[in-house]
């Protein structure tokens, strides 16, 4: 990712010295020109998750498990372990005697 984050720094400083051009002022305001502009700046998103979408099926096919299932299975253990750790003080709390 920080290679695409490098690349959109080094577009946003050209765009930033070309800005001060006045030709170049009236090339940006062209709607065709703008279009371009948004879809080039998009591209890195795209790009990103097309990659997200592959991997993903590369880790189904192969039964592995993503970031986000490994995610999700830390935060159902700590969960668990949290209502475990209640459960086990509220019994030590009743001093595990039975009512009687």
């Amino acid at each position: 990712m920080s290679f695409m984050t490098t690349l959109k720094d080094a577009v946003v400083g050209q765009a930033m010295k070309l800005a001060a051009n006045p030709r170049v002022t009236n090339l940006v305001s062209d709607p065709r020109l703008m279009n371009a502009a948004m879809k080039a700046m998009s591209l890195g998103s795209t790009v990103k998750g097309n990659m997200d979408k592959a991997g993903k099926a590369a880790a189904g096919v192969f039964g592995l498990a993503t970031r986000d299932e490994i995610s999700t299975l830390r935060n159902t253990i700590e969960t668990l372990e949290d209502r475990v750790a209640s459960l086990s003080a509220s019994k030590n709390g009743s001093g595990g005697k039975s009512p009687g």
